[in-house]
């Protein structure tokens, strides 16, 4: 298979350069499971490791491997690589790592634990965020994919699939425009066909795809259609409890005959965020532009006169639930900063005491 086809373009290209003399062949990760990895190369696919020499130098998760990544390997055998390097990447998607150990939920946050990146999927040009139209629909969740895409760089793209279950898609489609201004929203049914062309601009060659959302929203089945055939495990969902089954696992990368690349992601229920507090105005221009027009600049929103988000809500021209929504992701990502600077000083702290014991000197 041609790299053109797996999503390679001049941008990898010039970052595989200081590769290209020293016998190291540029592949995809189109699968990963904990160290293992799948890699795809014009020569094949192959089983692959990471080099003791990668091992030895990642720091973090965040340097690891992930689907969609183009790394530089080199083959053992017919069947498998060794990973030396990740080449840079031009966007992913990532949140905040689901913890365990030390963690505690302190008003509506998690906090506590490692404080680690987890990247989804990378190297991606447009993300669909998908939301059923049954019991799935959830306007807060919503918000917390847009501002995680926005922050990753990647363009947005919502999805209101199984609309053929509902009589009132027009007014989901309203509540989303508040919300999501500027970005595209699409009713869609693969059952019924229903609006499925829309695909057709976003299925080009060297473009990567990626679809999110929560487990039983259709992701697969979507990603089955395009594909043309079942390609993905699809569950339906739970009757005790209304909920989606987790059919996909784990991310993995898809190739359509288009050339485009298609990532499938696994249903995330605990979306935690990770990004600056900047991206906010992005996700939430509406309340932005609001508090602009307040009297006083480090205006609280509760008792102050002259405050515009107060006369909003009151005019019905805001909601309570939009902007609650801002302040519980203003709240979180504000925590989030804070306890990375923490976690930050914490970590260079201990490997300073490991370098002294090496014999290093911090310059």
């Amino acid at each position: 298979m041609s790299l053109e086809k797996l999503g390679w373009n001049t941008y990898f290209q010039k970052k595989f350069e200081p590769y290209l003399d020293k016998g190291f062949w540029a592949a995809r990760v189109i699968n990963q499971h904990k160290g293992n990895y799948i890699v795809c190369s014009e020569e094949g696919s192959f089983n692959g490791k990471l080099s003791g020499k990668f091992m030895y130098n990642a720091d973090v998760k965040k340097d690891y491997p992930a689907v969609g990544d183009w790394v530089a390997i080199k083959m053992v055998n017919d069947t498998e690589a060794v990973i030396y390097a990740v080449l840079p990447r031009k966007s992913y998607f990532a949140r905040k790592l689901a913890i365990s150990g030390g963690r505690k939920m302190k008003n509506g946050i998690l906090v506590g634990g490692n404080i680690e990146e987890q990247i989804i999927g990378s190297n991606i040009d447009t993300a669909f965020i998908v939301s059923g139209l049954d019991d799935n629909f959830n306007i807060g969740r919503i918000e917390r994919y847009i501002t995680l895409v926005r922050s990753s760089g990647v363009t947005p793209v919502i999805l209101l699939n199984k609309c053929d279950l509902c009589n009132n898609v027009s007014d989901y489609i309203e509540k989303i425009d508040v919300i999501a201004k500027g970005i595209a929203v699409y009713s869609i049914s693969v059952l019924n066909n229903i609006n499925m062309d829309i695909f057709d601009k976003f299925l080009c060659c060297n473009e990567t795809i990626v679809f999110l959302g929560s487990s039983g929203v259709g992701k697969s089945t979507v990603i089955n259609y395009l594909l043309g055939g079942e390609i993905l495990k699809t569950n339906t969902i739970s009757s005790s409890n209304g909920k989606g089954r987790h059919t996909t696992t784990g991310s993995q990368l898809l190739q359509h005959s288009s050339g485009c690349t298609i990532i499938d992601t696994p249903g995330i229920r605990e979306l935690q965020l990770w990004a600056d507090e900047d991206i906010l105005s992005e996700s939430f221009q509406d309340i932005y532009s609001l508090t602009d027009q307040c009297r006083y600049r480090d205006c609280a929103h509760e008792k102050e006169d002259g405050c515009a988000i107060k006369t909003a809500l009151e005019d019905g021209k805001l909601t309570i639930e939009r902007f609650n929504s801002y302040k519980s992701q203003l709240n979180e990502l504000k925590t989030l900063k804070d306890t990375r600077k923490c976690y930050d000083n914490s970590r260079k702290n201990k490997l300073n005491k490991i370098n002294k014991k090496r014999g290093y000197v911090e310059c």
